[in-house]
């Protein structure tokens, strides 16, 4: 009888395990996907200088006609030049992407852009990282959908696949990759 209550528990035992490690790598999978927690609020003001043109730039970017992305990138990120062939394609589809490029040297991220192409229809320069915190910014890659009126919708951390793209951002643009 005792050794009976022993296989049992012993089954029961490993029944856990295995839902709990099931459990864990589905989690894990999952995307890094949240409504922004300022849904409906507007971007952060904010003064900068264009990454290309060395103009000053503001929030009255996020402040246009449709829905726009603002990725936040930096040349020294290998998960970003991963994604960035994703984002060449949404450009040439005609979604408006914005850079915000992140704690990066202003010369190796100009050199990365005229070597691999330039997506973005304006890039901002927040080489200390000040505007990045301001929007909670947690690591690069992330890209933010951003409505016409400078909310922010969806906030996604993590590479843009086009995978990614299709299950959470193409409905709002109607464009898929």
């Amino acid at each position: 009888m005792r050794s009976r209550n022993t296989l049992k528990l012993a089954g029961l035992v490993v029944a856990v395990a295995v839902f709990a490690v099931v459990t864990a790598v589905a989690l894990s999978e999952r995307p890094h996907v949240e409504l922004s927690p300022q849904r409906n609020l507007e971007t952060p003001n904010f003064r900068s200088t264009s990454l290309i043109s060395d103009d000053m730039v503001s929030e009255q970017l996020f402040k246009s006609d449709g829905y726009k992305l603002l990725n936040v990138w930096a040349s020294w990120c290998g998960v970003c030049k991963r994604e960035h062939e994703e984002l060449l394609q949404l450009a040439e589809l005609g979604v408006p992407i914005i850079g915000l490029n992140y704690r990066d040297q202003k010369q190796a991220a100009r050199e990365y852009l005229s070597s691999k192409r330039n997506p973005y229809i304006e890039v901002i320069s927040d080489p200390n990282g000040k505007l990045a915190v301001e929007l909670g910014v947690i690591g690069t890659p992330e890209t933010y959908l951003i409505d016409q009126n400078g909310r922010i919708l969806i906030k996604y951390r993590g590479e843009l696949t086009a995978e990614k793209w299709n299950d959470i951002f193409s409905g709002y643009l109607n464009v898929s990759i």
